[in-house]
């Protein structure tokens, strides 16, 4: 039986978990967190951190596993290139993860290989970042080089006034804290055309075989940071697609990866060309895999694993019209303590999966970055209209109702 690691046992990790006993894999797991729901689906179970290298690496030695996996997980995604290279097994460069994993040296390779990108600062005090924006009077985004989850990211365009700065001091600490070598960069704001899509792209051989994309919704009364929902499929038309898959097939070719599922956000440009603004080294997350299949029948979930332990993926078939797919995060535009959950007739009429991750009297936090989601939930739509008016509208149909709204601090 062959032996796969899987970094992470979050609810969004259990279809991983799940698929990779289906393929008849003895799975082991490992994270900081012996609660989380995965774990009881997986054969073993190691309470070490998915970012702590060396202690995975001491347990892939002892188990002697066959493949690892960052299933919808950026910070174990350099562990899990690490682990692979040190012991010969499937994975792709720990370089090239790296890279990916850093915003400047994602952007440097943009540059170096003439892809459009936005104008990018390393920056290292506040006042660097007041001096930037003040002599290019343009509109920002200050973030972590090395955070996921929309984490520690702040939108900058006025630093005039006094407010001004003490919010550009605020945002870079905020940064500093949510990045792992504690650095933070300086982006460009850059205009865009309709919806930024997301989309997860299957790599075998060096190739890039499938791609599917989605658009992503925002709840803008809360910070327009953080994505809400992706819908499949995209409003956007063939010819970005095919040139947005193709400028990742530059980059996947020159950093030498040869295998797995990876995701990447695009922005249309005013001139329509697109702009890729992230690549994550790992399947999406929020079950996003789970939504191409039922829309695409293309399972990336069990193609990805496959390619983890060194196994052949087969013929890839495609079939695009299965229907309209969302997934929507359920989350809070307040701190306070949860009360229960409300959802109209209309969306339970829609619905395929829920989880709910807290309960009643649980302490609970406004949505300004991913890890303060409180469940998800999968919905079929007759077609795209609806999709589309439902999810912009979603706030009517999906409430989270509080006991008490109280102001807590982010600092946990």
């Amino acid at each position: 039986m062959k032996k796969l690691l899987i970094l992470g046992g979050a609810d969004i990790q259990i279809s991983a978990i799940k698929a990779a006993k289906r393929l008849g894999y003895y799975v082991i797991t490992c994270d900081y967190s012996p609660e989380n729901p995965g774990h009881q689906y997986s054969d073993e179970y190691f309470n070490v951190s998915t970012t702590d290298i060396d202690g995975v690496l001491s347990i892939a030695r002892r188990l002697k596993i066959d493949g690892i996996s960052s299933y919808a997980s950026d910070p174990g995604a350099v562990t899990a290139a690490f682990v692979s290279e040190q012991l010969g097994i499937p994975g792709n460069p720990l370089e090239s993860i790296r890279i990916l994993s850093n915003k400047l040296t994602f952007r440097s390779t943009q540059r170096q290989l003439r892809l459009p990108y936005p104008n990018f600062y390393e920056v290292s005090s506040p006042q660097q970042v007041a001096k930037i924006i003040s002599s290019t009077n343009g509109e920002y985004f200050l973030k972590p080089v090395d955070a996921s989850g929309s984490k520690g990211i702040t939108i900058l365009n006025n630093v005039s006034t006094r407010d001004g700065i003490e919010t550009i001091v605020k945002a870079f600490h905020g940064s500093l804290k949510h990045s792992r070598s504690k650095g933070a960069v300086l982006e460009e704001h850059l205009v865009k055309k309709g919806f930024l899509v997301s989309g997860d792209f299957l790599i075998q051989d060096g190739e890039i075989l499938f791609a599917c994309f989605g658009d992503v919704h925002f709840n803008t009364r809360v910070n327009g940071l953080v994505p809400r929902s992706i819908s499949l499929p995209t409003t956007k038309d063939n010819n970005f697609l095919r040139k947005a898959i193709d400028d990742l097939q530059i980059l996947v070719s020159a950093l030498n990866i040869r295998n797995g599922v990876f995701n990447a956000d695009v922005i249309e440009s005013p001139s329509g060309a697109p702009v890729i603004i992230d690549v994550g080294a790992r399947n999406g997350g929020n079950m996003f895999n789970d939504i191409i299949f039922y829309h695409s029948g293309v399972n990336l979930i069990e193609l990805s694993l496959r390619q983890c332990i060194g196994e052949p993926i087969g013929d890839i078939v495609i079939n695009l019209d299965r229907g309209c797919f969302a997934h929507n995060v359920i989350h809070s535009e307040a701190d306070g303590y949860f009360d229960r959950l409300e959802m109209s007739k209309l969306i339970e009429s829609l619905l395929i999966y829920k989880k709910l991750n807290v309960k009643s009297g649980d302490k609970i936090y406004r949505f300004v970055d991913s890890s303060f989601r409180l469940g998800l939930i999968l919905l079929h739509f007759e077609n795209q209209n609806q999709m589309h008016n439902i999810l912009e509208n979603i706030d009517s149909h999906v409430k989270v109702n509080l006991k008490a709204k109280i102001e807590f601090s982010n600092d946990i």
